[in-house]
């Protein structure tokens, strides 16, 4: 194909849906430091420094005198030095709420509403707060057109390290924004090929290339089958001292216990391992009896089930902590910004403006919206739905 062809196929993959785009990009780009927004927001999350190791069994004897009868969910480290340790509870209408206690002394700080920055960012990101199955099928198959985007951009500029050294001209408008546009895009393309490589993966995955995991065993005792097992002290602790003994290793990250008849006791955690979930290492036990019935060691994992282990680290820069998650914020306003002066240069090339009489920049980025027609129509629906549905989800609707 010519350069022609070439230019064509990028501006078909980045113009007609450049504001969904835009949205998906920016909604992602704050969700890398969503948990920071959190601290910053909520002064129960923050605590003092401390580099003492978390008591488990004491921070789970605090948390069941906040509890009130509630139902624990989850018990879960502190993601950062300064950061509170966090309990999800279930109140007796099944709402998930959180709860927050000092990594040190397991002092109770105060409370959180489940639906905070992270998890709000996080499930707009996803799927828009659609069903599952309807919106991550659609924002993942932007990863196709952020595809081509990538091919067609490093085509047309086969020497492509030379550009990233030129300063934008500014003689004219024109000229000076598809430079800034050249200039961001090969600045950013690390990025946009992390995001399309796993955004495939996360469609493929959806349909039909979902990674097989060893099966966490059943729990054993009656009780157990047939109930919400409320997990008493002593077995809790015995639980985590027999982790701590069989997996010194561990870094246990979070506790899942029962809300449901039939679920166990699962620790997750680290253990040195490249690219992986906490849930990647993992060891159940039975509620109540305390005994061990299977583990997972992220080492022992298949080839397919690391490379599925891998697409949320490397999606959301989490896997070298706040270097990497910097990093991902910084350049994902970068991508996100070729959006916006991706409309801008076909602004300029659709519409001939007399010389020095081009429009304000608003003026121009209007232009190019309209210009894009159909695809305008469907960004917008899709981000107003996401909208709506996020302020139902906010209000407890």
């Amino acid at each position: 194909m010519n350069k022609q062809t070439w230019y064509k196929w990028h501006s078909y993959a980045g113009f007609p849906l450049a504001v969904f785009l835009c949205f998906i990009m920016f909604t992602g780009t704050l969700a890398v430091l969503s948990h920071e927004l959190d601290w910053l927001s909520n002064p129960a999350i923050r605590a003092p420094a401390s580099n003492q190791s978390l008591n488990w069994p004491a921070y789970y004897r605090n948390v069941l005198k906040v509890a009130n009868g509630d139902r624990i969910y989850q018990l879960s480290a502190p993601l950062h030095n300064g950061f509170a340790a966090e309990a999800i509870l279930l109140d007796k209408h099944a709402q998930r709420y959180r709860v927050y206690f000092t990594p040190d002394t397991y002092e109770y700080t105060g409370y959180g509403a489940w639906f905070n920055w992270q998890t709000t960012l996080r499930r707009l990101h996803r799927h828009l707060m659609l069903p599952l199955n309807i919106g991550l099928t659609i924002v993942s198959a932007t990863a196709f057109l952020l595809c081509v985007s990538l091919i067609s951009g490093l085509v047309l500029h086969p020497q492509w390290w030379r550009g990233l050294w030129r300063i934008p001209r500014r003689h004219n408008p024109r000229v000076f924004w598809g430079d800034l546009h050249r200039l961001t895009g090969l600045w950013s393309s690390w990025l946009l090929a992390i995001m399309a490589v796993t955004g495939l993966w996360y469609f493929v995955e959806k349909y039909g290339l979902a990674a097989s995991y060893p099966d966490n065993a059943p729990v054993t005792t009656e009780v157990a089958k047939e109930t919400a097992v409320r997990v008493q002290p002593d077995v809790f602790e015995k639980a985590i001292n027999h982790a701590h003994a069989i997996r010194p290793d561990l870094q246990i990250t979070s506790v899942f216990l029962p809300v449901k008849p039939g679920q166990p006791i699962r620790i997750d955690g680290q253990a040195g391992h490249i690219l992986v979930r906490d849930r990647a290492n993992n060891l159940i036990f039975d509620p109540v009896s305390g005994a061990l019935l299977s583990t997972r060691n992220a080492s022992q994992l298949s080839v397919h089930a690391r490379i599925s282990e891998a697409a949320d680290p490397l999606h959301f820069g989490t896997w070298s902590g706040y270097w990497s998650k910097s990093l991902y914020f910084a350049f994902g306003l970068v991508l996100t910004s070729l959006c916006v002066t991706g409309t801008i240069v076909y602004a300029h090339r659709i519409r001939k403006w007399r010389r020095g009489l081009t429009p304000p920049l608003l003026s121009v980025i209007g232009a190019g919206v309209t210009s894009m027609k159909v695809g305008a129509l469907v960004s917008f629906a899709l981000i107003v739905t996401g909208l709506v549905l996020t302020g139902y989800a906010l209000a407890g609707l």
